[in-house]
């Protein structure tokens, strides 16, 4: 599969968004969304995230995993065992990409996040 395909159904993926505008139940094929009400979290797909920040109609709201205690408890687990560690979304470095470039101002510690993220996890896998 083609990098842009991955990112393609990474953005299906659903994300929390703080909405400050109002509207109804929106009825797309792909399911039903909202209703939006200011102030109040919904789910909503990342590509729709991103549209309405860009629009700054929303805050986003990162995925439970996207936290630096969490990421760090991952990395080190990963260090001490033989296999790799659960990841923690099937579409964690896209989801990452696209939410630490169009919503870093929403998420806490993004650099370190980012860090985190790029870092190799340990040099003990590449001798197997």
């Amino acid at each position: 599969m083609d990098p842009s395909e991955v990112e393609f159904l990474s953005e299906k993926e659903m994300v929390t968004i703080i909405p400050n505008f109002s509207l109804d139940k929106i009825y797309l094929i792909g399911g039903d969304l909202g209703p939006f009400n200011p102030g109040l979290p919904v789910d909503v797909p990342v590509w729709l995230a991103l549209n309405l920040k860009q629009r700054q109609k929303c805050r986003v709201v990162p995925p439970d995993w996207m936290d630096v205690a969490k990421l760090e408890q991952i990395r080190d687990q990963e260090r001490k065992e033989e296999t790799f560690a659960p990841i923690p979304s099937p579409y964690y470095m896209e989801l990452t990409k696209l939410l630490l470039n169009h919503a870093s101002d929403n998420i806490p510690k993004a650099d370190e996040i980012r860090t985190l993220l790029h870092q190799p996890a340990g040099g003990s896998r590449q001798a197997r």
